[in-house]
C-alpha cells in the first residue's frame, strides 16, 4: 500500500520519472551500461513498467520467473535488479520531497527486499 501510494502522488505531480530513474541507474550501477544503452525509448518504457508492476505486486510468479530466467541469460545480477529497484524508489523519494518519510523509506526497502529475492530464486 505504501509503494503504490507513493506512486500515486508522483503521477499526481504529472513527473517523467523515465529519465532520471535511468540516469541514476547508470551512475549507480554502471555496468549496466552494457545491457540496456541499445534501448530504444519504448523498451525503457515497456521495461519501466514491468518495474512498476513488480513493486504493485501485478506480476504473477510465473511470469515473474520466465522474465527472471530470460534476464539472466542477458547477464543481469541481483546487484542490477536490486539497483533498478534502488533507483525508481530514490527518484520517488526525490519527486515527494517533505511528504517522503522513515516509514515509506522503510516499506520501499521491504519490497524491494522481497522482490529481488523472488527475482533471485
Amino acid at each position: 500500500l505504501v509503494v503504490r501510494d507513493c506512486l500515486e502522488e508522483v503521477a499526481e505531480t504529472d513527473t517523467d520519472l523515465a529519465p532520471s530513474i535511468y540516469a541514476r541507474l547508470s551512475r549507480q550501477v554502471p555496468e549496466i551500461d552494457q545491457h540496456i544503452d541499445y534501448l530504444d525509448e519504448r523498451m525503457r518504457g515497456r521495461m519501466l513498467d514491468q518495474v512498476y508492476q513488480l513493486l504493485l505486486g501485478e506480476l504473477d510468479r510465473d511470469y515473474l520467473a520466465f522474465e527472471s530466467r530470460m534476464h539472466e541469460g542477458y547477464g543481469a545480477t541481483p546487484a542490477m535488479y536490486r539497483g533498478m529497484l534502488q533507483a525508481v524508489k530514490e527518484e520517488v523519494r526525490d519527486v515527494l520531497g517533505p511528504h517522503w518519510s522513515d516509514s515509506r523509506d522503510a516499506a520501499w526497502n521491504c519490497t524491494i527486499d522481497r522482490i529481488v529475492v523472488e527475482l533471485t530464486q
